[in-house]
């Protein structure tokens, strides 16, 4: 079990290796659309030079808008025990089913489910839009479940062999018909229980947030205790990624504000407070004393004194 655990937290580092050259392109373009490094007149937004920059930001935000179809489409690369090609292929297409299952059936049903789908879905409505898709806002939480629901079905399915008649829907068709029956009831789970978990990661959420120091030092402590498992994903994702500090993530954030944020003397505390959940490698400082006991308790008795200098 924890081996799995831990290949799944390997598999996520595929899709989270786009951030870097996605947020160094974002960077970039901002910072080029500040006139004091460039001057008032290459940011004009008539200028070629100020189109070309904006071309360029936009193109760069792709990683960042699609999040949750680029984590669910990654991570079948370092789950999938064959064929990840075929796998990615099947998961992209059971992922988009899941979210028109759960539009139509919120369109036709909302009010059974207590959900309001004739809403636009803005920050705070629960809802978002995914691929054109308007859809409850699950996000990468949703993407990894059902990546990993569908990941397991072609692992088990992919070589299956049907007869000869059939034999046109062997393969990845056959894992896509499978997760398309699926995802009807996965969609039916989703309305009914996520709105539900939502309130409950939202309260969480919201005293990570409101505790100061203190919830920063929490949401700190289990993002690092829980590294050996790889379920520590699954605390920073909706801070860094998802909308548990601020709207959209607190890298798109950040990305959004560079530029506001560059031009403002006031501090970066009172600024963005928020992004001292981002602050991981604060933490680390605690790992040279760790280390330094580790090696002083497993040395031998008689060479500690050595050991500790």
């Amino acid at each position: 079990m924890l081996s799995q655990i831990q290949r799944f937290g390997g598999a996520m580092f595929t899709p989270v290796l786009l951030f870097p050259f996605a947020g160094i392109v974002v960077g970039l373009a901002i910072l080029l659309q500040n006139p004091m490094f460039v001057g008032e007149s290459l940011t004009d937004p008539n200028s070629l030079f100020a189109q070309i920059v904006h071309i360029i930001e936009e193109g760069g935000w792709t990683v960042f808008r699609n999040m949750p179809l680029i984590f669910a489409v990654g991570l079948p690369i370092g789950l999938a025990k064959q064929a990840q090609g075929r796998a990615c292929l099947a998961v992209m297409v059971s992922f988009l089913t899941w979210n028109y299952f759960i539009n139509a059936m919120g369109m036709t049903w909302g009010s059974y489910f207590g959900v309001d789908f004739t809403q636009d879905a803005v920050a705070g409505s629960g809802l978002t839009m995914m691929a054109g898709i308007k859809t409850l806002d699950t996000s990468i939480i949703g993407a990894i479940i059902i990546s990993g629901i569908v990941t397991a079905l072609h692992n088990r399915l992919f070589d299956k062999k049907l007869p000869v008649f059939l034999g046109i829907f062997q393969g990845t068709s056959y894992v896509v018909i499978i997760a398309f029956l699926v995802m009807i009831p996965c969609a039916w789970l989703t309305l009914l229980g996520w709105p539900k978990v939502q309130m409950g990661i939202e309260s969480l959420q919201a005293f990570l947030r409101s505790a100061g120091a203190l919830g920063v030092w929490v949401y700190t402590f289990l993002e690092r205790i829980l590294i050996p498992t790889g379920l520590h994903h699954f605390i920073y994702g909706q801070f860094i990624f998802g909308p548990a500090a601020v709207e959209g993530g607190i890298q798109m954030y950040w990305a959004q504000h560079l530029q506001e944020f560059s031009l403002s003397a006031e501090p970066l505390k009172s600024l963005f407070p928020e992004g001292g959940f981002a602050l991981h490698g604060n933490s680390k400082i605690f790992g040279a004393v760790g280390i330094s006991l580790a090696m002083y308790f497993t040395a031998a008795p008689e060479n500690r004194v050595k050991v500790a200098g």
